[in-house]
């Protein structure tokens, strides 16, 4: 997800606005990366992000620590406009670093019913 979220121009346009929660998302990794900054994987993302992203490598530098990562994501969807989900992290295995981003639609949010109508007449899917 970190290496779309900096790496992928799509990704800069599905969230907004982008830099909050790409910092956000940052900030929480850097938590993680504590614990896994011994595992090669991790430092060569670390560092191959570092080379290819000005924001992430200036991000990087501040050291920024968030709380977990959760709450309100602004998605958006071509055809749809913006969209509200709703978001939290479920543990599976702390020790493996393995975890669930749970998105659900935000029930009172912008694009909620514009959404369901796109998935219900089968646009969402794959083409």
């Amino acid at each position: 997800m970190l290496w779309m979220l900096f790496a992928d121009p799509l990704m800069r346009r599905l969230l907004t606005p982008w830099s909050e929660q790409a910092h956000q998302m940052l900030s929480s990794f850097r938590r993680d990366f504590a614990r896994a900054r011994n595992d090669p994987d991790v430092v060569d993302l670390v560092t191959a992000l570092c080379d290819i992203d000005p924001d992430f490598r200036t991000w990087w530098q501040a050291q920024d620590i968030h709380a977990p990562c959760h709450g309100v994501r602004h998605m958006v969807i071509e055809n749809i406009g913006t969209v509200q989900f709703e978001h939290t992290i479920l543990t599976i295995d702390e020790d493996r670093h393995l975890r669930l981003v749970y998105y659900a639609v935000k029930q009172d949010g912008p694009g909620r019913t514009e959404l369901e109508s796109w998935l219900h007449d089968g646009a969402g899917r794959a083409q």
